[in-house]
């Protein structure tokens, strides 16, 4: 996925040479930074940690949130 700001002529015109070069970079990269995130689905925060982490934070927000009342912006479900 890329993100690319800017006109929204401009944007779509770049957006497939945008494509082909994300295409051949994304067999070569991993990971997320959290600050980065285009969205902040489940899938897309699990991503940006090593999964034993991401297993460790979720335990973490069980104790001390276990209603998952805390949600906004980077959620980890408590498990």
């Amino acid at each position: 996925m890329t993100n690319v700001v800017g006109p929204a002529p401009v944007v779509e015109a770049a957006r497939p040479a945008l494509d082909t070069l994300w295409g051949r970079l994304a067999p070569h990269a991993g990971g997320a930074y959290a600050n980065f995130l285009a969205s902040a689905t489940e899938e897309d925060v699990a991503a940006v940690y090593p999964p034993r982490t991401y297993r460790r934070l979720a335990v973490v927000k069980r104790r001390f949130d276990p209603a998952n009342l805390f949600t906004r912006n980077h959620n980890v479900r408590p498990l």
